[in-house]
């Protein structure tokens, strides 16, 4: 369904954000974009969902193809249109209107009445507590209802593609796991994803295949479960380690592994 070729981005035209990235994310599957903070992920959401010139971003080489037709060039409104969805970091949700409002808010582009309800239906099967807080104000909601909230939008689009952007991000663990178990029904009900994530555990556990990133290239490429086994991706990106327990990244880095994905 979608192919990234040799993509590079630049930001400012003198940053390389992103050097020679390609991946493929089939039909009806959740592929997991892994890295740390800086590794480049967002900024290869943003290449494909067309954000990117907003935030100050260009490609400079390879290409994005979606449906074997290449987007490289298109704006987000298009893309929007061909039906890919991105849930950006932060939820960023429209607080000061109703649960409703913002549904309403993700089918704007939408022409297919019929569509439209169908999606809706979706989004309520998906997540009842947003049918239960329809006339509450967004901003009011939880982190773990916004989102819910902020996913139920996307889907109101009904992309055949959504691109989640850390859906785990500050929420708590019971949550997370939720959510992860919210992805694997949207990918079962026809819509593939592609999810970044620094909560590696969640990511690969719902995901058919993974690539890590590290400093804007992809350094490993293999069906999650592998990964889910590989002891250096289990030690530097899963916070776990041979005496047990979890490390924090600040540790992590200071005592990082020789890895065998070096550059």
């Amino acid at each position: 369904m979608l192919v990234v070729r040799e993509l590079e981005v630049m930001y400012q035209g003198v940053i390389a954000a992103v050097r020679g990235v390609s991946l493929e994310v089939p039909e009806q599957s959740v592929v997991a974009l892994l890295g740390a903070n800086g590794a480049g992920k967002s900024t290869i959401l943003r290449a494909i969902s067309g954000l990117l010139r907003g935030q100050g971003g260009r490609i400079t080489h390879g290409a994005v193809e979606y449906d074997g037709q290449p987007i490289t060039t298109f704006d987000a409104a298009r893309i929007v249109r061909l039906g890919i969805a991105q849930v950006l970091e932060g939820r960023r949700l429209f607080g000061a209107l109703t649960v409703e409002d913002n549904l309403r808010a993700g089918a704007f582009a939408a022409r297919d009445n019929a569509a439209t309800r169908r999606a809706y239906g979706r989004v309520m099967e998906l997540f009842p507590v947003l049918r239960d807080r329809r006339k509450s104000m967004a901003g009011y909601l939880s982190g773990g209802e916004q989102q819910m909230l902020a996913i139920g939008r996307a889907l109101m689009a009904s992309p055949k593609l959504l691109l989640l952007d850390e859906p785990s991000l500050g929420l708590a663990p019971v949550m997370v796991q939720h959510i992860g178990k919210i992805i694997s029904e949207i990918s079962a009900g026809g819509t593939a994803v592609l999810l970044v994530e620094q909560n590696a555990q969640m990511a690969l556990t719902h995901a058919t295949h993974g690539y890590v990133l590290e400093t804007g290239q992809v350094v490993l490429d293999q069906p999650a479960a592998d990964l889910l086994r590989d002891e250096s991706v289990r030690t530097f990106y899963l916070g776990l380690h041979e005496e047990g327990g979890r490390a924090n990244f600040a540790t992590l880095r200071q005592r990082r592994p020789e890895r065998r994905w070096a550059l």
